[in-house]
């Protein structure tokens, strides 16, 4: 049955080892997650202070717009000044024009600075009195006329000059104002280049990493999966092995039993022959030694300990080849390769009594003086349990190969101070 515990040791051990490999994967992922949930913080951030930017960016930009808006109607409204004032200068015009045709039309000899001597020899060729005082008074009449007329004229052209300076005042202002115009929205156009900047380095920065955080979380998923498909796969693996460890030792059990009654039988038969040859005293010698080689495995050595169990050494104290795993390792007991019960080394108390995936079944004992003793790859069936009180020679167990093991022995290691010390220097 050996070839089938060792595959199954191995099987068990190759599971162990995925499962550690998939625990440093996750959390190799898991720190990745970290560091990504991390850098979404620093973005989140970082995505905060962009905002607040883009808030920034866009009351300036409704700013701009706002101000384009008022500037353009500044320059609407001044156009509308510049049609009107247009329209009064060729309304000013119009009346100017008629003017200069209505003094045109008149006596050419009278001008609006009349000539006295003109005037003198007009009062002086009347012919009668009533002519005289017709005469002045048409005089008087053409001048007072004229005068009128020159100073609506010289009003109306003041007012002329005075309106098309303002018109090119005006239309200067909407130049301006047009300049204004064009920086503004030059300024718009920047701002907004800069706002749509801010949004897709964001949106970039933060979909890229948001798609990596979920593809690592994708990943420890599936991790998570294999783990616990591969941790249920153990448990059946570790279910099997303790059935056949059981079916093993129930086999072993009964072939003990149906060996001792074959031996009680053989013995009753030939002491029933011995005591029919009289040969009782034989019996009673051969018996007195066989309990003399059964007391000699527990006699203590000088130094208080006793040999755990019977067999030869098959792997010492120290560095050497791992049996299962290869590579240099360093073996803290020896192990004691044969069959049968193991004993305690010492008297002391159980502290342990259980079953781990590399030691297999086995037993620890305080010793009370600082050192302990440990028992491994027993069979399932031990002899003490934990808090108990055993003697020196006291059974603790029967060797087996349960946990990481290639073969029937024991792996017997001594404590000493919280530190393994070779067993040979205690029980040699």
């Amino acid at each position: 049955m050996q070839p089938i515990e060792v595959e199954a040791s191995q099987k068990l051990e190759e599971l162990e080892i995925q499962q550690q490999e998939l625990e440093s994967e996750s959390q190799k992922v898991g720190n990745e997650i970290q560091n990504r949930e991390e850098k979404m913080q620093a973005l989140e951030n970082e995505k905060i202070q962009l905002e607040e930017e883009v808030a920034v960016l866009q009351a300036d930009i409704d700013d701009l717009v706002i101000e384009i808006s008022e500037q353009e109607k500044e320059i609407d409204h001044i156009k509308e000044e510049i049609e009107q004032l247009k329209v009064e200068i060729a309304r000013l015009q119009e009346q100017i024009d008629k003017r200069n045709e209505q003094l045109e039309s008149q006596a050419r000899s009278v001008q609006t600075n009349a000539n006295p001597s003109d005037i003198v020899d007009l009062l002086m060729s009347a012919e009668s009195l009533t002519d005289l005082v017709g005469r002045i008074g048409v005089v008087n009449k053409l001048v007072s006329a004229n005068q009128d007329i020159m100073a609506a004229q010289i009003a109306d052209q003041k007012t002329l000059e005075e309106t098309e300076a303002q018109v090119k005042r005006e239309q200067e202002e909407v130049e301006n104002v047009m300049v204004q115009l064009e920086v503004s929205r030059s300024n718009l156009v920047n701002q907004r280049g800069a706002l749509d900047d801010k949004i897709i380095q964001i949106a970039a920065q933060y979909e890229m990493t948001d798609k990596e955080r979920e593809s690592f979380i994708n990943e420890q998923s599936i991790i998570a999966e294999r783990t616990s498909t591969l941790t249920e796969e153990m448990k059946v693996e570790k279910q099997r092995i303790l059935e056949e460890e059981r079916a093993k030792q129930e086999a072993i059990r009964v072939a003990e039993e149906k060996r001792q009654k074959a031996a009680a039988k053989a013995k009753a038969e030939a002491t029933a022959q011995k005591e029919k040859n009289n040969n009782s005293q034989v019996t009673i010698s051969s018996n007195n030694a066989s309990s003399t080689e059964a007391s000699s495995n527990v006699a203590p050595t000088s130094n208080g300990w006793t040999r755990p169990a019977r067999g030869r050494i098959s792997s010492p104290y120290g560095w050497r080849t791992h049996p299962v795993y290869g590579g240099q390792r360093f073996h803290k007991g020896v192990d004691i390769a044969g069959s049968g019960p193991i004993i305690a080394a010492r008297s002391g108390k159980v502290v342990t009594a259980t079953y781990n995936s590399g030691l297999g079944y086995y037993v620890k004992i305080d010793h009370g003086d600082g050192y302990q003793s440990v028992y491994s790859h027993m069979q399932p069936n031990l002899s003490v349990s934990v808090g108990q009180e055993v003697s020196q020679g006291q059974q603790v167990g029967i060797m087996g190969t349960t946990g990481t093991s290639t073969g029937v022995h024991l792996d017997f290691q001594i404590i000493k101070n919280g530190e393994t010390v070779d067993p040979m220097n205690y029980i040699n």
